[in-house]
């Protein structure tokens, strides 16, 4: 399946799992062949990443889903290890176009340390090295959020599906479909006014979707409270998929 490993460098999501740091929000890593892409990487990323060993000088690019403080957090300071401090300039920078010009994350003075700055699109596939990507919809958020899908540029199904903050939305399910799935998991309960998904929401991508492997992720406290490693074993029993919690420092070779 291409070689392709996933670290978790955090699962918390949501601002009281980040505040309290009950599990890091350093978000995910994701590496194929000699390509390396940090996704995500809130509050604390830098430390996860080199509480890994990962040399963030040979990162070859950042994406951003958006602009939230636990999904951007550390992306400054990621883009200067990214660049020995911008003085290699090198990588790629992806993320929604708000995240550079409405209330900007990024910061003005390092935009031109890395390589190149992309602006998302909807529904557009990119490709940064070895590693092949495409956006999603926008999804139903607060900001300019996307989902994104890896792999399956021949056609197949993707070999990872990654369905980051949003609220349900019909399609939701086939816009991520793939062999192996994360769905961010911010709520127990989906409630009408919050653009989150909740582990109802989850339960019904995963039915829908058919994944070989569903990963729940990204837990705000409600969902921690109810313990997601139990919920995770339900949802199995009840999908008859292989669901299962992420946890700090998990691998997967897809």
């Amino acid at each position: 399946m291409g070689g392709m490993r996933l670290t978790f460098m955090g699962t918390a999501g949501a601002r009281f799992m980040v505040m309290k740091q009950l599990t890091a929000s350093g978000g995910l890593y994701l590496e194929e062949g000699n390509t390396r892409l940090a996704m995500d990487p809130g509050p604390g990323a830098v430390v996860q990443y080199a509480k890994r060993k990962v040399d963030l000088s040979r990162l070859s690019g950042i994406l951003l889903s958006h602009r939230h403080l636990d999904h951007a957090g550390d992306v400054n300071v990621m883009i200067e290890g990214m660049t020995d401090g911008g003085f290699h300039p090198q990588g790629t920078l992806f993320c929604p176009g708000d995240a550079l010009d409405t209330d900007p994350v990024v910061l003005e003075y390092l935009r031109g340390f890395p390589r190149e700055v992309v602006r998302l699109q909807p529904c557009t596939r990119y490709r940064l090295g070895d590693i092949s990507f495409s956006t999603s919809p926008r999804h139903v958020h607060g900001v300019e959020t996307y989902g994104f899908t890896f792999g399956g540029e021949d056609g197949g199904l993707p070999t990872l599906g990654w369905v980051t903050d949003s609220k349900y939305y019909d399609g939701i399910a086939q816009d991520h479909r793939a062999e192996v799935m994360l769905i961010h998991t911010v709520l127990a309960r989906s409630r009408p006014e919050l653009p989150h998904l909740g582990l109802d929401d989850a339960e019904r991508i995963v039915r829908e979707a058919q994944p070989r492997l569903a990963l729940i992720t990204h837990f705000g406290m409600t969902v921690w409270r109810a313990r997601p490693w139990e919920v995770a074993a339900e949802l199995s029993q009840r999908t008859g998929v292989d669901v299962r919690a992420a946890r700090d420092g998990m691998r997967l070779d897809l």
